[in-house]
């Protein structure tokens, strides 16, 4: 992988390597950036082709397994699981890791309108960590690869370590910061301002909006969402899933700050700017240039919800557009009408472009 992120195929090693390997070699790497420029996903995988299992009808981390086993996997699914349903994802095998743990990160969105689609971002979050150290060799060690609050309280040594197994996401800014991360040869002052939240932003728009159409919209309602998201060795942030109803408990000290705070701004957002309770719609404005006092929710894509509030799409019926008339019966052309034959291309008596242009002349005078 280095080799094909570097673009080196030479040096000491190669040569160490005799022909045969060389040319093995420079072509598995011309693979490997094959693959990547190919597969979307290519940056997550390993080397052991886990898989994670997820029953459908849980939540809060219960029943999750993890495999690399193709007929474990479809044992779980397929045979004594056959009566609930699973999801089955791939399981990112080069996480961050911070002080020897993987970590996912729990973000607020909050849905104020379908259409035109209104998206709160809030741009404060908290990091979970798992209990246990990270091992990909050792898949049934749930408190090393979950970061469910409520998986972890049940391990002997919780209580101990309990607010250390969440960041707030400024602390995770200034690691970011301190590990000099450098992009096409210049140095990245902020990776969490300049890579990883602009990533998470476009991925939680997006995903909001491949639901768009699916939701039946209600005027007097909202939705808070919980993102989760991972983000593997490269900065690449990959989501994980999409909670309803995200738990807002003072599970940590951490949490305890942010979940007041983000309640509070919430309040700002539904009521103050939104209006619900006050108006049966919601406000138009110029979304992208008013000043809003929201606290730390920013509305993603202002311009445009702007432009769709002006000029708002097609509604789902109106596709079915019909053209009503009598059609136009053609004729044979007349002898004589053609000279040049039925469709003269150069001819501009018989043109339509030139016909056109001597009509509107002739309406000019």
């Amino acid at each position: 992988d280095e080799a094909a992120d570097d673009g080196v195929v030479g040096g000491d090693e190669a040569r160490k390597r005799p022909d045969a390997d060389e040319a093995l070699y420079v072509e598995a790497v011309e693979v490997v950036r094959s693959l990547r420029r190919q597969l979307p996903q290519f940056d997550l995988d390993g080397l052991q082709n886990i898989w994670v299992m997820k029953p459908a009808g849980k939540s809060r981390g219960r029943g999750i397994q993890l495999s690399a086993r193709l007929e474990k996997i479809l044992d779980i699914a397929v045979g004594r699981g056959a009566e609930a349903r699973w999801i089955a994802q791939k399981y990112i095998e080069n996480p961050l890791i911070i002080n020897a743990k993987k970590f996912d990160i729990r973000q607020w969105v909050l849905v104020t309108r379908w259409t035109p689609l209104s998206v709160w971002f809030y741009q404060d979050c908290y990091i979970r960590f798992p209990i246990a150290d990270y091992d990909p060799s050792k898949l049934k060690n749930k408190y090393a690869h979950l970061t469910n609050n409520s998986i972890a309280k049940h391990h002997e040594d919780f209580e101990d370590v309990q607010d250390d197994t969440m960041w707030h996401s400024d602390d995770f800014q200034a690691y970011l910061a301190g590990l000099n991360v450098v992009r096409n040869g210049a140095k990245v002052e902020d990776p969490w301002l300049e890579i990883v939240q602009p990533s998470m932003k476009r991925i939680v728009y997006n995903s909001l909006e491949c639901a768009q159409d699916a939701v039946l919209p209600r005027a007097s309602s909202f939705e808070l969402f919980g993102y989760d998201f991972m983000v593997d060795e490269n900065l690449n942030a990959w989501l994980i899933e999409i909670n309803s109803s995200p738990d807002l408990s003072y599970s940590t000290s951490t949490t305890r700050g942010l979940v007041k705070a983000m309640l509070e701004d919430m309040m700002c957002v539904v009521i103050d700017v939104e209006k619900f309770g006050t108006r049966p719609d919601r406000p138009r404005r110029k979304w992208n240039t008013c000043r809003l006092e929201t606290g730390r929710y920013q509305l993603l894509e202002a311009a445009r919800r702007r432009r769709e509030e002006k000029f708002p799409k097609l509604k789902k019926g109106a596709g079915q557009i019909a053209i009503q008339g009598s059609a136009v019966k053609l004729r044979k052309p007349r002898r004589g009408e053609c000279p040049q034959g039925a469709e003269p291309e150069d001819d501009p008596r018989y043109s339509a472009a030139a016909l056109l242009e001597e009509a509107r002349q002739r309406g000019g005078e």
